[in-house]
């Protein structure tokens, strides 16, 4: 039997609003290291061949957030952005290039905390619905800046980015001491963040190849 290969995109949706314009410290969180006991078993290799290779982030001072993302999108984010991603491709592309990915695309999994997002896309399309993502402008009424973090060919290797790069997110904004309201995180908010950043993780663990 022949199996139906897609792509998985690891997205996330910054807001000029939460960024900050100067680098007080060195953000790891950038280009995050995987701890070995972290990652998660893999034994499908058939498309390490056309993995898509990205050079190291950056740390450029606009990419470091001051405060949490809120893109007010809230627990209903992924319907949000499977609406604005569609929006985008018929701006870009048209009907046809919608009617090339409408069957494949699927918002997988979306962050309320740090609006980090994963895509499936079919193979053939995955470029069509990457540049897209460049055009969005914006999430219903909140300004937002896409970036394309990593693309696989399965989401287990995803998952593995996806969660050492949440969880030194989450770190540089417990070590910044700020919240949504833009007030320093004093007593148990630090902890109580990191604990929804968790419950998040494992959410992310659970997520399974479709």
């Amino acid at each position: 039997m022949v199996r139906f290969k897609n792509r998985y995109l690891l997205v996330e949706f910054l807001l000029p609003t939460s960024l900050s314009s100067t680098l007080g410290t060195h953000y790891d969180s950038m280009n995050p290291i995987i701890p070995k006991e972290q990652v998660l078993e893999d034994n499908d290799s058939e498309d390490e061949e056309d993995e898509e290779e990205f050079s190291p982030i950056p740390s450029l001072p606009f990419m470091v957030p001051t405060i949490l993302p809120d893109s007010q999108l809230g627990e209903e984010g992924g319907q949000g952005i499977y609406k604005a991603v569609r929006s985008s491709v018929i701006s870009v592309f048209g009907d046809e290039g919608w009617g090339r990915i409408a069957s494949s695309f699927r918002v997988i999994y979306h962050s309320p905390l740090t609006t980090l997002t994963f895509l499936r896309i079919a193979r053939p399309h995955y470029r069509l619905l990457w540049s897209a993502l460049t055009f969005m402008t914006s999430l219903g009424n909140t300004s937002v800046i896409p970036r394309v973090i990593a693309i696989s060919g399965t989401i287990k290797k995803l998952q593995n980015r996806g969660i050492a790069y949440h969880r030194a997110m989450v770190g540089a904004l417990i070590n910044a001491g700020v919240d949504k309201s833009k007030t320093r995180i004093s007593g148990g908010g630090g902890a109580k963040l990191e604990k929804e950043a968790e419950r998040e993780r494992e959410e992310m663990e659970r997520m399974q190849e479709t």
